[in-house]
C-alpha cells in the first residue's frame, strides 16, 4: 500500500500549543488590555480629552482611532513574532533535540508547516479575537465607523504574518538560542544602520556636510523602522479645523507589500530548513557561506561605528586631524571585532591563522579605501551646490535662521561656492579654536529633499574689517527688519497677544528687582521693539559673532498668546513645508490651533526706542538701571 505524505502534524501541533500557551495568553493579553480595555475605559471617563466635544461623531472617531492606533503598531507583533518563531523551532538550537525531532517518522516539511502554522496561530487568533471584542464595545458605545477596525485587522494581519515569516527565516541562519534574537534585531535595521555608518563617515571627514542621510523609500529595507514611520492612522479635520469628519489610515498598501514578501521568506526559509545540517546546533551561524559574512560584516561596521564615535568624542580638540584619526581607530577596532566574530563561530580563543589575518588585513584595506574615498571628495559630495532652479527656499544660519529666496538664492549660491575654494583656510582657522563662527546653510529642493551644510567662517580682524567676507554677507541679511523681526515676533504674528512681561532691574551697589509690566506697558514695549527693528537699532544685539560689549545683561520678557496661525522661526526653519500648510490652515490639529510662549529680548543702549520708552514710563529711573553685561562683570 502507497504511503500517504502529510504536511501537517496534529500532534506537534498539540505540543507546540500544550508547551508554548503562555506566549499565546500572554499575547492576547497584551492586545486586550491595550485596544478594548483602553476604548472601553476612555469612553467611560469624563476626563478624557474630547468629553467636551458637543459633536458626538467627532469623540466617536477619537476613540475609534486610538484603537487603530494601537492595533497598527508595529512593534508588539514585531516582539511577539521573534518570541513565536524561537520558541516552536527552538530545538534547532540544541543538539540533543535537534537530533531527537528528526529521529522521528515525519519529513522536514511536515516539521517545517506544522510548526510554521502553530506561531502563526498563536498570534493570528489573538487578533482576531481582540478585534471582535473591540466591535462590541465600540457598538456598545454607539460608535458605528467599525469599518476602520476591520481595515486596521487586514494591515495588523499583513504586518504580523510578515514579521513572522521574517523570524521563521532569521531562525534558520543560526544555531544559537541567544544569536537568532540578536541577528532579528539586526536584519529589521540593517540597511538604515549601514546608511546610518555611511552618512556618520561622510559627516566626520567631508567638508561641510551636516545631516548627510536623508531617509527615504528606500528604508522600506528595514520593516520595522519603515513600518514605524510610515503605518499610522490620522483624524480627518476640515479645512476649517472644526468637528472631525472620520479616520485617515496611511501605509494601508507597505502592509500588502510586506505580505507579499512574506510568501517568499516563507519558500526561502524552508529551502535553508530542508538543507540545514543537524550538527550546526549550537552555532552562531549554521550557514558555511555565511560565516565570511558574519566576520567581514563585524569588522567593517564595528570598527567604523567605534572610530567615528570616537572622533565625534574629540570634538573639542581643534587640532583634531579627523582623517587619519578615524582611519586608525576604525582598522584597529576592525581588528578586534573581526577576531571576535570568528570567536563565536569557532568557540575558541585560538583563531590567530595565517588564512584569517590575511583575511582581516583585505577587510583593513577596503576600511581604508572607503574612508579615503570621502576623504578625497571622490564623489564630489564636498564641492557639490544646489542649482537654483532646483531649490524651493533656502536658509541661512549664524546667529539665527534667516530664509533666502527669489534673487537672493543666486547670492546664497555663489556664496557657498565661495567658501568651498576657501576650504583650506577656513578649517585652518577652525583648528586654531578662535576667529571663527559655524554657519550653516539649509537648503529645501524641489523634490521635497533637503540639502545641509555647516562651515566653519573666519571672522574679521580688528585690522581687515575693510576686507569683503563670506559674514559680510550673512550679517547683512541678519541686518534686514523683516528677517529680525520674524526671529523675534515669529511668524504669521498679527494675531499674537501680549498678556504678560518682566525686565530685570538692578541698582549701582547690585540688588535687583524684577518688574512685572501691565498690558499698557507690554503695548507701549512692543510699539518701541518694532520702531528699533524698523531703524536697524536692535539688529547687531542679534549677531552673537560679534555681540557688542554693551549689550545689556538684563533681557526684556514678555509672553504671548496667539489664536491664530503663529509659527516659531526656529520651526519654520526645521520643519519648512509643515509650516507653511499651518500658516495656510491646513493639517491643523485642534491642540495646534492655539499657541503660547515666551518672547526673550536681547537689547542695549542703541535700542533708543525701548531705553526711552522704558524711562518715559517710570520702570528705570535713577535708582533702578538697566546694566551691561561688563557692568555686570566689574
Amino acid at each position: 500500500m502507497k504511503s500517504k505524505t502529510s504536511c501537517f502534524n496534529r500532534t506537534i501541533f498539540k505540543k507546540n500549543f500544550t508547551h508554548f500557551w503562555p506566549l499565546w495568553l500572554l499575547y492576547q493579553a497584551y492586545l486586550l488590555v491595550a485596544v478594548p480595555v483602553s476604548v472601553w475605559q476612555s469612553a467611560a471617563s469624563p476626563y478624557y480629552y474630547g468629553a467636551d466635544y458637543e459633536d458626538g461623531s467627532a469623540r466617536m472617531y477619537q476613540l475609534v482611532e486610538l484603537a487603530v492606533h494601537r492595533m497598527l503598531l508595529p512593534l508588539p507583533a514585531f516582539l511577539f513574532a521573534g518570541a513565536a518563531a524561537l520558541a516552536v523551532f527552538s530545538y534547532l538550537y540544541s543538539a540533543k533535540n535537534a537530533n531527537m525531532i528528526h529521529a522521528l517518522p515525519v519529513n522536514r516539511l511536515e516539521l517545517y508547516v506544522t510548526n510554521y502554522l502553530s506561531g502563526l496561530v498563536f498570534l493570528i487568533l489573538p487578533e482576531i479575537i481582540t478585534f471582535f471584542i473591540t466591535v462590541i464595545v465600540c457598538l456598545a458605545n454607539q460608535f458605528t465607523c467599525i469599518q476602520y477596525l476591520f481595515a486596521a485587522l487586514l494591515a495588523q494581519a499583513g504586518v504580523t504574518f510578515f514579521a513572522y515569516s521574517l523570524a521563521v527565516f532569521v531562525a534558520m541562519f543560526t544555531g544559537h538560542v541567544f544569536a537568532m534574537p540578536c541577528y532579528y534585531v539586526i536584519v529589521n535595521y540593517l540597511y538604515v544602520g549601514c546608511m546610518f555608518i555611511v552618512a556618520k563617515v561622510i559627516e566626520t571627514i567631508s567638508y561641510g556636510i551636516e545631516n548627510a542621510w536623508n531617509p527615504g523609500k528606500s528604508c522600506i529595507l528595514s520593516p520595522l523602522y519603515y513600518l514605524n514611520n510610515n503605518l499610522r492612522s490620522n483624524l480627518i479635520y476640515p479645512e476649517n479645523g472644526n468637528g472631525i469628519t472620520g479616520i485617515k489610515i496611511t501605509g494601508m498598501p507597505l502592509a500588502g507589500i510586506y505580505a507579499a514578501a512574506a510568501v517568499v521568506l516563507v519558500v526561502v526559509a524552508y529551502q535553508m530548513y530542508k538543507r540545514r545540517q543537524i550538527e550546526t546546533a549550537g552555532d552562531w551561524v549554521s550557514i558555511g557561506i555565511i560565516k565570511p559574512v558574519f566576520r567581514w560584516g563585524a569588522a567593517l561596521c564595528g570598527g567604523l561605528i567605534v572610530g567615528v564615535t570616537v572622533v565625534s568624542m574629540l570634538t573639542d580638540l581643534p587640532q583634531l586631524r579627523k582623517y587619519p584619526c578615524l582611519l586608525l581607530c576604525s582598522v584597529v577596532m576592525g581588528f578586534l571585532f573581526f577576531f571576535g566574530a570568528e570567536m563565536l563561530l569557532e568557540k575558541n580563543f585560538k583563531v590567530f591563522r595565517r588564512k584569517r589575518v590575511l583575511e582581516w588585513a583585505a577587510t583593513a584595506v577596503i576600511t581604508v579605501v572607503f574612508v579615503s574615498l570621502f576623504e578625497m571628495d571622490a564623489f564630489g559630495l564636498e564641492r557639490y551646490v544646489p542649482e537654483v532652479a532646483d531649490v524651493d527656499t533656502a536658509f541661512v544660519y549664524m546667529d539665527y535662521p534667516v530664509q533666502v529666496k527669489d534673487e537672493d538664492l543666486a547670492t546664497l549660491t555663489e556664496l557657498q561656492r565661495e567658501i568651498i575654494a576657501n576650504k583650506e583656510n577656513n578649517q585652518e582657522v577652525e583648528r586654531t579654536g578662535s576667529g571663527f563662527y559655524y554657519t550653516t546653510f539649509l537648503y529645501y529642493m524641489k523634490d521635497g529633499s533637503t540639502v545641509e551644510r555647516r562651515y566653519a567662517l573666519p571672522l574679521h580682524d580688528a585690522e581687515d574689517t575693510a576686507v569683503q567676507m563670506p559674514v559680510d554677507q550673512i550679517l547683512s541679511w541678519e541686518s534686514e527688519p523683516e528677517n529680525l523681526e520674524r526671529e523675534i515676533y515669529g511668524i504669521g504674528n498679527a494675531e499674537c497677544r501680549f498678556t504678560s512681561g518682566y525686565v530685570d532691574l538692578y541698582t549701582s551697589t547690585g540688588l535687583n528687582n524684577t518688574y512685572m509690566f501691565s498690558e499698557k506697558e507690554i503695548e507701549q514695549i512692543s510699539k518701541a521693539i518694532r520702531a528699533d527693528i524698523a531703524d536697524g537699532n536692535l539688529a547687531k544685539y542679534y549677531q552673537y559673532c560679534q555681540q557688542p560689549e554693551d549689550t545689556y545683561y538684563s533681557n526684556i520678557e514678555l509672553e504671548y498668546y496667539s489664536a491664530g496661525g503663529y509659527i516659531d522661526n526656529w520651526m519654520y526653519y526645521y520643519d519648512y513645508y509643515d509650516s507653511l500648510e499651518k500658516l495656510e490652515g491646513k493639517n491643523v490639529d485642534r491642540q495646534e490651533m492655539t499657541v503660547g510662549g515666551n518672547l526673550y529680548l536681547t537689547f542695549g543702549p542703541d535700542c533708543v526706542h525701548i531705553v526711552q520708552t522704558l524711562e518715559e514710563l517710570g520702570i528705570t529711573n535713577d535708582k533702578w538701571k538697566l546694566m551691561t553685561n561688563k557692568e555686570m562683570m566689574q
